[in-house]
């Protein structure tokens, strides 16, 4: 858990610097999120880290994201690296929709990241990432922006996953602002 706690508390002291930020997330376009790993129908918090240098997400079942020991909260995280490619795909939200979030971030993400680390939230630490649609799959976790009714000036943060079959799913919420902050039980830890 040292371990864990040591990589929240990198991305913390990188979340508001934004050449650091820009330098983390170059040339990287998500993750790749293994949902054999956690039980079904239960919402993931990918909590954004730093270790080792490399910029990745531990993730975590809402349903263990509780006060628990350290051993079991270890067990029950999983560490995923950010990557630079994935295979290609298709649509689940459209297509074009989901093209345009994902073209959004690539071509504006160290502009966006000056702009978010000024915002009253700042960075995110977390992703909310409902998992009632999804399979007992691997999914490619896609870095995105997408249009934010509450700053419409600054677009969100954005998580699109995609399976292997080429199937979009746009469900993830960025945090902060969290709607329930204490199911955030590893936040508490940093």
């Amino acid at each position: 858990m040292e371990e864990i706690i040591t990589s929240l508390q990198n991305w913390e002291a990188v979340r508001t610097k934004p050449d650091l930020l820009t330098e983390l997330f170059m040339n990287k376009l998500g993750f790749e999120l293994d949902m054999n790993l956690f039980p079904e129908k239960k919402a993931l918090h990918a909590y954004a880290a730093v270790k080792n240098g490399e910029l990745g997400f531990y993730v975590i079942s809402e349903a263990n994201d509780v006060d628990s020991s350290p051993e079991v909260l270890s067990s029950n995280c999983y560490w995923y690296p950010t990557v630079m490619a994935f295979e290609e795909g298709g649509q689940e939200i459209p297509e074009a929709e989901a093209n345009l979030r994902l073209s959004t971030w690539k071509e504006t993400f160290p502009e966006w990241i000056q702009q978010v680390v000024t915002m009253p939230f700042g960075m995110y630490q977390t992703f909310h990432i409902p998992t009632t649609d999804l399979r007992k799959e691997k999914y490619a976790a896609l870095f995105a922006l997408k249009y934010d009714i509450i700053t419409p000036d600054v677009k969100a943060a954005d998580l699109v996953l995609m399976n292997d079959a080429g199937v979009y799913y746009d469900t993830v919420l960025s945090g902060p602002p969290f709607k329930d902050q204490q199911k955030y039980y590893i936040l508490s830890l940093i």
